[in-house]
């Protein structure tokens, strides 16, 4: 049986993958999906990236959305945080494999 993530680690690890997909990318990356603006803004309150926001619309609905959020550079915290995550990956493939177990 599956061991359960709890919803927090996968959240975190949701936005680990969209670091490392913005690692890939030329600066500066311009967002418009809400759901890449509010990864942004999740990675920039940790110090992983800088970037800017577009002021904050106020809809009919009385709903706030931000436009455009444009990643500028990824930090210097960010840029060690992938390297670690390499390295511990990396770990996890090197493993050397489980000694059989020795039958009587």
């Amino acid at each position: 049986m599956r061991k359960k993530i709890p919803p927090r680690e996968l959240r975190a690890a949701e936005y680990f993958k969209f670091l490392e997909l913005l690692s890939h990318r030329q600066m500066p990356v311009v967002c418009s999906a809400p759901e890449d603006i509010h990864r942004v803004l999740a990675l920039r309150s940790a110090a992983l990236v800088e970037a800017q926001m577009e002021p904050t619309e106020l809809l009919r609905t009385g709903e706030r959305r931000i436009a455009h959020a444009v990643v500028t550079a990824i930090t210097v915290e960010g840029r060690n945080s992938l390297a670690r995550n390499a390295r511990t990956a990396q770990a996890t493939w090197r493993s050397p494999p489980a000694s059989p177990v020795q039958r009587a």
